[in-house]
Order: structure tokens, then C-alpha cells, then sequence
């Protein structure tokens, strides 16, 4: 029999204060969703500091084999003296920005929160408790300072973002807050809203706090206001600047505006200006619409939004396993859409849910910051029902209170942790802003890849991205010598599709681009994805979109586009080429990305080049076949471009002994010098320490494939891109994934810090795929779909709508899961297609 005794002395004393080294997860379960105000509570191990959930109390046992754990028991009731006339909060349509759960705390809802101390024994069974009170009477000083401190320190994985809803795209610090002046009137405002109201007209809604003057006034007139709030501040001689959006004020955020910066801003200093007019952040919560909700309600009313969030039909909500909404906790649409899509393929669900356990069992010490463990966590919620539906107590809490809105927090899903993990080491998709999808999906891909490999004896483990992987087939056609060449694009993720202009009357040349191309020599120059356009029109309440069928799309996309400066192999000179790209593989599950933002030139309105949303229906099928699509290799009258001869660039002798006498290879030196570009000892030394972990770092340099395309990066935009400080062999790299644009080049190479030297695409160089003709089954049929509403990728909103396997369509909008009679397939961002 199992001996589930404890030495409680003994572990008493190894307790100790947690660090600021020490990361605390005090609010949230590192293997679920359980929290504080869950049935049970939370467990935070006074060792590890980790929170667990009742259920998980023997693995953690198992894992760390420590028996002391604070016990966080809270719950939530109306305040006995709550007015019954107190006014609701708006709710919020698309439920973006911080939930209403833990803002609404302090007028309406008191929270009794249950302390204990207790002892688990290694089955993971409690044995004894201890009330826990802050005092060392009952226990030892070193237990309650611990306990003390675990109390009052912030989750490890909290945002520290002051403003966390906004759909803009950056939030600055004002340039006026630092020094701030602020009247000594003796004005106080009272931290009851039913107190405030506008000084000019009385409006007890859309109010305005100058922080310098104390005076109230309401909001522009398009939000209802009488325009008090800024009439002020031209009155007060354009002095004072800054105001807050009285209602919107809560422990986690609030709303700054400049009017002399014409923005959103935040204020650094902004408790202490609260506070110098009697407010106090702690003691408010939301009975306002934020800036967040206003201009979703703008945007709900454009034709785009409405057809999107199916505006208008009778939306039945979806309950049940495999129909769990996600939290927005501050500008996360992006990525809950993102794994909701991703989490609709079964074999992710297979890898992360079928092996979840085994994942929790082998977790490493800090589970929290494990990609797979986070994985695992957020898939196991979404194949349940554990976090839906309404407890009798919830009910009535929102009856006391008269808070029809209030969300329950005990069944809210908010992978913090799984963010925080993907986001390591990247440090726009670490903060609070809005993301682009596309590149999202592109960087979880490349975290879970990093991770296959990093930890191969990770249970169930298996790099899914190589399912979405497909080669693609570049003919490039020599304007000089009409010979035509044919290289393989590896490790593909996304078919990139243009969104054409509606065409009334289609030629023979624009029906086959081929065709064209032979016939003149000279095709249709293909725009890229930031290409100049004005098609991009803003559609109105009511309006029609301009429709373009899917089939003209990727017409378009096959186009030939120009490459200048290009040096023919065959007669040596610079000239033109033209090139154009087919699939030369097809993969079992296909990304398709529909490039609905182009940058457009307003240099002649005074406003540079401008990013604009193509606004126009890409009707996108159900079922599709891409047979047009598939490669051809060299066709019959063709003559194949002899492959460029460079010569091999050799390692200096000198360098290559300067690494060696620090005890690596020869072959180590010889790698570090090219790698390096012969820049010098010192230079190749810290390359080799840096990269002595490489499993090649000690094997013979492979002759790579002739590359003939080298030379046709300008010499000139590749100093540039090496200018910011990286080397020759990633700026080229990154000026061939972006055409050459040598400011996509770098934003391209700093999105992918530390990953440049990751090939995710080895496994197929392995292989070797040659140019030729596509045989694979061009079949698919449509798993779903992420929709994007406002003006750029990186703010507005996303939603996803995923295909069910009953036939039936359902629209995730972050925690709003509901089903939908008519999918918006016209307008789409980002498709994904099965291959059958």
C-alpha cells in the first residue's frame, strides 16, 4: 500500500518568498482553465508557484512531489445595498477588447475570496487545511509571507497594457503627459457615475474628463454628444489637450485623447492625474461604450461588416463539444480565429487532444511557456463543454445586479498562456496590439515546427505543418534569348491570390497569360501584393460590392510578371525576364490567402503611399479543383535555360585556423568564414560559438543547388537590407520573398528573428523535387474560413467560419459561437481547403 504520508515540519520550512525571479501563476490552471472562481478553485503550489485545478492535484503531486498549496476559493454576489435602478452595461456586439467579468467589481459585486492553506498528500488528496488570514498566528512566518506575496503578485501572464481594446493600430505615449499641467480649482469628481453629467448640456452618457481643468463635457455629435469636450478646449485657448473618457475608466484600462495629437494616447502618469480630481481606478468598472464598441457599431452598420457577422439573420447560438468560443482579452480576434481554423483539422486535434495527458505528464518545468503543453491545453477545451452553459447562481447574479452582459468567469477560455508561449522571442506578437492573421499562422507554424524538433520524445510528437507544405514550379522566360528556365520553390504555406478588378469582356491573351507570353514575349505585369492601385473603394451602408469569380483570381495570379535587371546566362547582359509560378505540388490541407490590402500611391494628395482594403466579392466555392494551377516542367518547343556558372566562394586560410585553433573543425572554420563572408577572425569565431550546437556544424560543405538567380537581386538593395545589420545571405533571401521591395525586405527579416537559419523546408530539399508536371488530385473542399472587418490587417476585427461535419456553418466570433445560414465565402481573408 502506497505510503501517502506527509512530513508537514519538514515542508513548512523549505517554503520560501517568491523572487521577482520566480514567475507566479496565481489567477489560472497551467494545464486548464480553472481558476479562482471555478467549482473547486485553484491550487498554487507554494514551491513551483504554479496553479493547479482539483483535477490536476496528483499530476502536480507526481511531477513536483511538494505537499504545501495556497487554496484560492472565490465567488461573486450582489451588493446588499446595489440601487435597483443602477443602469447596465452597453454590451458589447462583437465582444471585443477586456471582458466585463473582472471590471465589474466594486458597485454592484462584492467578492468573497477564501484563503486556505493545505496539505496534499502525494495521491493528491487533501489532508489538512489551514484558514488563511494574512497573520502568523496559526502559521509559520516564512508560510504567511510567502502566501502573502503570492497574493500580491500579478499572474505571470497578465498584460501590462494600459489601453487593451483599441481596434487602432499603435497607441503612443503623449507628449503632454509627462509634464502635465493640472489646475489646483479645488474640483473634486466623485467616483459615482451617476454623479457625472456634462457641465454644458447635462448628457449623463459619452462624457469627457479634461485632465487639466476638471471640466466634464460630452463627445462629438456622431456619437451623440453636444461636442462640450473639445468646445472647451478651443475656449481654454487650445491649452489643454488631454482628456479621458469618463465610463470607460477601470482597474485594467482606460481611454486618452489628445486633441492637439489628434489620437488615441496613453498617459504614463495617468493614476496620479486621476487622482488629483478625487478618482480612483480601483473603485470603477464600465458603464460606458468604449472607443472599441463605438467603432464596431460604425463598422457593423458597412455592407462588408454586415455580410460578415451575419448582420441581420436569426443567429441560433451553438452549444456542445467542439463549440467553445474564445475570450478576447485585449486585441486577440486574430488569434482565436487563427486556432479556432487550425484546431478544425483532425490531425491537430488527434496530436494535441488524443495525447494531451501523456503531453501534461512529460511537461517541462515551467509549463506555461511550453508551446505543446499550451497546445494541448487550449485543444482539450475546445473538445469539450466543460467551460459552456449557466450555473443557477450566475443567473441570479445578473438578476441582482441588472447586469444582463456580465459574463461568467468561471466559464471563460483566455489562452494567455498559449500567446505568451508562441509569442517568445517575437516582440510584436508579445504585446497588446492588433496582428495580421496571415503572418500569425506563419509564426505559430514556425513555432510548432521549432518545437517538433527541439523535443522529438514529446509524446504524439509530429511537425503538422509539413500537411499544409507544398513546392511551387518559377518559370522565368529570358526576353533575350526566349529560352525559359524552371527552379522548385520548396516549404510553401500559402497560395498568395490577387483580387482583380471585374473585367466586362476577357481577350484571348488575358483567358491563357501563357499564350500572351508566347505570342509577344512581353506578358501582363503581375501586381504583387503591395502593388499601386486605386480599386479599393469604400463601400457604403446598403451598397453593392464589386464581385470577381475565383477562377479570374487565379487567372490573374498566373500571370507573368517583369523582372528587371536580369542577367541572361546566355548572352551575359542585363536585360528583362519574365516569370510566372504554378504548384508544383499539392498539399493535403491548402492555405489559400486572398491579398486583400494594396498599397496605393497618395504622394499627389500630400498623404505618401497609403495601405487600402480591396473591398470586392472573391466568390471562393465550396469544392474547388486547381488542375489550372498545377506545373507543367519544360513543354515541348522550349529550350531550357543553361544554368548559371559562379564561382564557389572559397574560405581564407587564416580564418578557418584562427577558429580551429579555438578547437573545432576544420570543417566548423571553413563554414564560419563563409558564413561570415570572410569578414575576419573575430567574426567567424562568435559564429561557430554561437552556432556549435548545429547538427552540421562539423560535416563537409555540400555543393548547394546552382543558384542562377543570385544575380538578379540588386547588388545595391542588398547593402541596404545587410546595412540594418544582417548578412548578405539573408537580405537576398529576404528581397526574393518580397520582390525586391527593400522595406518589406526588412520588416520581412525582423519578423523572423532568430529563425533565419531555421530551413523549414529541408525535409523537401531532402527528397529533391525536380521541375515538371503536377500528377497530385487538384480536389478540395472548404474546413473554413477567417474574415477580416475595417481598413487594415493589423487592426480591425477577425472572425472565423468553420464548415461542421453535419454540413452545418458556424460563426466563431471570439466568444460568441453561433450558427450561420449564409457564409460570407466572398469575403474571406484566409481559406482553408481539404484535399479529397
Amino acid at each position: 500500500m502506497a505510503d501517502n504520508t506527509v512530513d508537514e515540519k519538514a515542508a513548512f520550512e523549505a517554503i520560501k518568498v517568491p523572487s521577482q525571479s520566480n514567475k507566479v501563476y496565481n489567477r489560472e490552471c497551467v494545464f486548464s482553465f480553472q481558476n479562482p472562481y471555478s467549482p473547486g478553485g485553484l491550487y498554487v503550489n507554494l514551491k513551483t508557484f504554479q496553479g493547479v485545478g482539483p483535477d490536476f492535484l496528483p499530476l502536480d503531486q507526481k511531477r513536483n512531489r511538494f505537499p504545501i498549496y495556497l487554496h484560492q476559493q472565490w465567488k461573486r454576489k450582489a451588493k446588499k445595498d446595489a440601487e435597483e435602478d443602477k443602469p447596465t452595461n452597453a454590451p458589447t456586439k462583437f465582444a471585443i477588447g477586456v471582458e466585463g467579468g473582472f471590471q465589474l467589481d466594486d458597485q454592484k459585486i462584492d467578492i468573497i475570496k477564501i484563503n486556505t492553506v493545505v496539505v496534499v498528500g502525494p495521491d493528491g488528496k487533501k489532508q489538512k487545511s489551514y484558514p488563511f488570514d494574512g497573520s502568523d498566528k496559526v502559521l509559520p512566518k516564512n508560510v504567511v509571507q510567502s502566501v502573502n506575496s503570492v497574493l500580491a503578485r500579478t499572474d505571470s501572464t497578465e498584460s501590462k497594457d494600459i489601453f487593451a481594446g483599441s481596434l487602432e493600430e499603435e497607441v503612443k505615449e503623449s507628449k503632454f503627459a509627462k509634464d502635465l499641467v493640472q489646475l489646483d480649482n479645488g474640483k473634486k469628481i466623485p467616483n459615482d457615475h451617476e454623479k457625472w453629467a456634462c457641465e454644458d448640456s447635462g448628457l449623463k452618457k459619452n462624457l469627457w474628463l479634461n485632465l487639466s481643468t476638471g471640466y466634464i463635457g460630452s463627445g462629438r455629435k456622431e456619437t451623440g454628444g453636444t461636442e462640450a469636450a473639445i468646445k472647451h478646449y478651443e475656449d481654454s485657448g487650445r491649452k489643454y489637450p488631454l482628456v479621458v473618457k469618463l465610463g470607460t475608466i477601470t482597474p485594467e484600462k482606460v481611454e486618452i485623447y489628445s486633441y492637439a495629437e489628434n489620437a488615441m494616447v496613453s498617459d504614463a502618469l495617468i493614476d496620479k492625474h486621476l487622482a488629483h480630481w478625487g478618482l480612483d481606478r480601483k473603485k470603477l468598472f464600465q458603464t460606458d461604450k468604449d472607443m472599441t464598441q463605438l467603432s464596431i457599431e460604425a463598422q457593423s452598420k458597412a455592407f462588408e461588416a454586415s455580410l460578415i457577422t451575419g448582420e441581420g439573420e436569426k443567429q441560433e447560438v451553438a452549444t456542445g463539444v467542439g463549440y467553445q468560443g474564445l475570450v478576447n482579452f485585449g486585441n486577440t480576434c486574430y488569434l482565436n480565429s487563427t486556432f479556432q481554423l487550425l484546431f478544425s483539422v483532425p490531425e491537430f486535434k488527434k496530436r494535441y487532444v488524443e495525447f494531451a495527458s501523456r503531453v501534461f505528464e512529460r511537461s517541462p518545468s515551467d509549463p506555461a511557456a511550453d508551446i505543446t503543453t499550451q497546445l494541448s491545453k487550449l485543444a482539450t477545451a475546445l473538445n469539450s463543454d466543460k467551460y459552456q452553459g449557466e450555473t443557477d447562481e450566475h443567473k441570479k447574479l445578473k438578476e441582482d445586479t441588472k447586469l444582463p452582459e456580465l459574463s461568467d468567469p468561471a466559464a471563460e477560455v483566455k489562452p494567455k498562456m498559449l500567446k505568451k508561449a508562441v509569442a517568445r522571442d517575437h516582440w510584436e506578437f508579445s504585446g497588446g496590439r492588433q496582428q495580421d492573421a496571415q503572418e500569425y499562422i506563419l509564426h505559430v507554424f514556425q513555432a510548432i515546427s521549432r518545437d517538433a524538433k527541439q523535443f522529438p520524445s514529446t509524446p504524439g510528437n509530429s511537425d503538422l505543418t509539413k500537411l499544409f507544405e507544398f513546392a511551387s514550379e518559377e518559370k522565368t522566360v529570358d526576353a533575350q534569348s526566349k529560352q525559359v528556365g524552371y527552379k522548385i520553390q520548396p516549404g510553401q504555406t500559402f497560395l498568395q491570390v490577387p483580387i482583380p478588378k471585374p473585367q466586362q469582356s476577357t481577350s484571348k491573351k488575358e483567358e491563357d497569360p501563357e499564350a500572351a507570353q508566347k505570342e509577344s514575349g512581353e506578358p501582363k505585369e503581375k501586381k504583387s501584393k503591395t502593388a499601386s492601385s486605386s480599386s479599393s473603394a469604400t463601400v457604403a451602408a446598403g451598397a453593392k460590392m464589386e464581385t470577381v469569380e475565383y477562377e479570374a483570381c487565379f487567372k490573374r495570379m498566373l500571370e507573368a510578371y517583369t523582372l528587371q535587371g536580369y542577367t541572361s546566362p546566355v548572352t551575359q547582359q542585363k536585360g528583362v525576364a519574365y516569370r510566372s509560378s504554378r504548384m508544383r505540388t499539392f498539399p493535403q490541407y491548402l492555405f489559400i490567402q486572398m491579398l486583400r490590402f494594396e498599397q496605393v500611391d497618395m504622394t499627389k494628395e500630400g498623404k505618401g503611399y497609403q495601405i487600402q482594403k480591396i473591398r470586392r466579392m472573391a466568390n471562393m466555392p465550396v469544392e474547388l479543383d486547381i488542375k489550372m494551377l498545377a506545373s507543367t516542367g519544360l513543354q515541348k518547343g522550349e529550350t531550357a535555360l543553361p544554368k548559371a556558372k559562379k564561382a564557389k566562394p572559397q574560405a581564407k586560410p587564416e580564418i578557418v585556423v584562427a577558429v580551429t585553433s579555438m578547437g573545432f573543425s576544420q570543417n566548423a572554420g571553413i563554414r564560419a568564414a563563409l558564413a561570415t563572408q570572410n569578414a575576419g577572425a573575430e567574426q567567424a569565431v562568435n559564429w561557430v560559438l554561437m552556432h556549435s550546437q548545429d547538427a552540421d556544424i562539423n560535416d563537409p560543405i555540400q555543393d548547394g543547388d546552382d543558384d542562377d538567380e543570385e544575380e538578379e537581386v540588386d547588388a545595391g538593395k542588398v547593402s541596404q537590407v545587410a546595412a540594418m545589420g544582417f548578412n548578405q545571405k539573408h537580405a537576398i533571401k529576404a528581397l526574393k520573398a518580397t520582390d525586391g521591395d527593400v522595406a518589406r525586405a526588412i520588416d520581412w527579416l525582423f519578423s523572423r528573428a532568430g529563425q533565419l537559419d531555421d530551413d523549414s523546408s529541408s525535409e523537401q530539399k531532402k527528397k529533391k523535387i525536380e521541375p515538371g508536371q503536377n500528377t497530385d488530385s487538384p480536389k478540395y473542399k472548404i474546413m473554413g474560413f477567417i474574415s477580416h472587418i475595417g481598413d487594415r490587417a493589423t487592426s480591425g476585427h477577425y472572425v472565423c467560419h468553420i464548415l461542421k461535419d453535419n454540413g452545418k456553418w458556424v460563426l466563431y466570433n471570439d466568444n460568441k459561437v453561433t450558427y450561420c445560414e449564409k457564409p460570407p465565402l466572398g469575403l474571406g481573408y484566409i481559406y482553408l481547403y481539404r484535399r479529397v
